[in-house]
């Protein structure tokens, strides 16, 4: 997968709406979502999405209609551009706005940490700020650093790290 990346510049994690263009549709079988007998499920390529961002030098991200997926080093500053044409920057006073200067004062965060940093406490926030998060991350002014398990029943949090026109994490 990591190959293909690489030659084709972007590929959306899971179904993209073009039949075969996804990680999902593109795995083994037995790669696939599985429902555990016992209780919870498996994953892999949920395992591999980690992974392929820390040991190739790509993007993962909500970039495709607010789904996630990965874009190369190389068609990174030019898909940052073109995002960017399209997605002003964010207002110092709006809560995208707090939420860049956050994470410019503080470098990357757990998701749950910036959250809260960002005064989103209590109940029904999560979502609400998973969506100034997704709207940030569709304009390419922040990315997923990597995935960091919270609790024994698979979730995860992510490290979300503010991200520079043309910048690309090593």
């Amino acid at each position: 997968m990591m190959e293909l990346i690489q030659k084709i510049g972007f590929l959306p994690l899971l179904d993209s709406g073009i039949e075969g263009f996804s990680a999902e549709d593109i795995v083994a079988e037995d790669c696939g979502y599985v429902r555990l007998p016992e209780g919870g499920w498996d994953w892999p390529l949920w395992k591999w999405k980690g992974e392929i961002v820390q040991e190739m030098p790509c993007m993962y991200g909500k970039f495709f209609n607010k789904k996630a997926g990965f874009i190369s080093q190389e068609w990174w500053p030019d898909f940052c551009n073109y995002r960017r044409s399209k997605y002003s920057h964010p207002d110092e006073d709006s809560i995208e706005g707090a939420i860049l200067s956050t994470l410019q004062s503080t470098g990357s965060l757990i998701t749950r940490e910036l959250r809260a940093a960002c005064g989103f406490t209590g109940k029904g926030m999560r979502s609400k700020f998973d969506g100034y998060l997704t709207r940030l991350e569709m304009a390419t002014y922040i990315v997923t650093e990597d995935f960091i398990s919270v609790s024994l029943t698979k979730t995860a949090s992510l490290m979300v790290y503010p991200c520079h026109s043309h910048q690309m994490m090593m």
